[in-house]
């Protein structure tokens, strides 16, 4: 059973919470806190999976009480619900808060953001992931660019320039913009000098992805050298595997959330090597020497891959679920449900085409391709790989 915290300074708006919830009671036992501090004394005596909370409370606000969180129970999911918008405040909120809500918010919209937020802890129920992902302190949350893009997109009267204002707030993520707009990947015949227009180019989900898989460099970074770990390495593989992704799909509404799983399906590496480099060490060392793939002797050696890492990570932060899916079974992607040409199944070829390109093993599963009905593409694809990779 979920153990779940809500907290709320209004008695009024608490009480109507336990009221709607209370079909939920069956499968949450919930604790309903008055005060910040009233929240932290119930977290000083029990653990919670989730954490809710107002933003606007005398005293200590949401995101002060969230820090709190980080500090004492740093695996539980943390949640913002409030009405309350001020930039100050959500700025620093966007340093501790995994998802954010607004007031009001449908109930069964907050049920299924709680209930999918602490699901992806069962990814696998060891709780050497969790903390794998969070370390021995915190677990970052999402880069706050990308959360003021999506909702900026989720704003109808948001413009372009809006996005653009937002990006060249930030002088690296304009300076990649600017670069991937640029590059041959677009075939541009004049260069692209604006902001406003590069981001016409890429699009904005282009943009969200982007955004996030620079964000997650800066989240976990690496402080040492790890012997056959290389953050370029990796990001250049992560580039190919979704350049080959995008021209797998068959069905273009699959597009969006399979480009990002593949520029984000190897950020448990990242977290490993941010957080377990010792860990990483030894695995990539025996990888080498026995010549088998890096997931295998990850499950042999802890029961968990660095795909369950990342996508615990990306769960947390609130992705959707195609995305967290494909960047979880990029190596088995039998093990997802209904089986079709989706985002999973793009990510795991083009994941192991381009490690064979990179003359590591091809790690194709056969059976999965056959229950799709696209093994006899196999061939096809390779040369479209071939091509990317060029």
């Amino acid at each position: 059973m979920r153990r779940v915290l809500f907290v709320d300074d209004e008695p009024h708006l608490l009480e109507s919470l336990r009221d709607a919830l209370r079909p939920w009671r069956r499968h949450w036992q919930m604790t309903f806190a008055p005060s910040a501090p009233a929240a932290i004394d119930a977290l000083e005596l029990e653990p919670y999976d989730a954490v809710v909370t107002d933003m606007r409370m005398p005293g200590m606000d949401g995101a002060a009480l969230l820090g709190e969180v980080q500090r004492i129970q740093p695996t539980s999911v943390r949640i913002v619900l409030s009405g309350y918008a001020e930039t100050d405040a959500v700025a620093r909120a966007a340093n501790v808060a995994h998802r954010f809500l607004s007031k009001p918010c449908d109930v069964d919209e907050l049920v299924r953001v709680v209930q999918r937020s602490c699901g992806v802890n069962s990814l696998v129920e060891q709780e050497e992931l969790r903390r794998a992902a969070a370390g021995t302190g915190r677990l970052p949350s999402v880069p706050r660019l990308f959360t003021e893009l999506t909702a900026l997109m989720a704003n109808p009267d948001a413009t372009l320039a809006d996005a653009e204002r937002l990006v060249e707030q930030d002088a690296a993520m304009t300076a990649k913009v600017l670069k991937l707009a640029n590059s041959a990947y677009f075939g541009r015949a004049r260069p692209v000098n604006g902001v406003g227009q590069a981001i016409g180019y890429l699009g904005l989900n282009a943009l969200k992805s982007l955004t996030l898989a620079a964000g997650a460099l800066t989240a976990f970074p690496t402080d040492r050298r790890i012997a056959g770990f290389s953050i370029e390495r990796l990001q250049g593989h992560s580039a190919l595997v979704a350049r080959i992704t995008r021209r797998l799909l068959d069905d273009r509404q699959h597009e969006e959330g399979a480009v990002a799983a593949a520029l984000l399906h190897d950020l448990g590496m990242l977290v490993l090597a941010s957080r377990a480099p010792d860990y990483l060490a030894e695995v990539l060392g025996r990888s080498e020497r026995e010549q088998r793939a890096l997931f295998e002797i990850e499950r042999e050696l802890r029961g968990f891959t660095h795909a369950e890492v990342g996508a615990h990570v990306l769960g947390l932060w609130g992705l959707p679920h195609a995305i967290v899916e494909a960047v979880a079974y990029h190596h088995d992607p039998s093990a997802a449900h209904d089986p079709q040409l989706d985002a999973v199944t793009a990510v795991h070829v083009a994941n192991a085409l381009a490690n064979e390109l990179e003359g590591g093993r091809c790690t194709l599963d056969q059976d999965h391709l056959e229950l799709v009905g696209v093994a006899e593409r196999v061939s096809g694809w390779r040369q479209i790989a071939a091509r990317e990779a060029q």
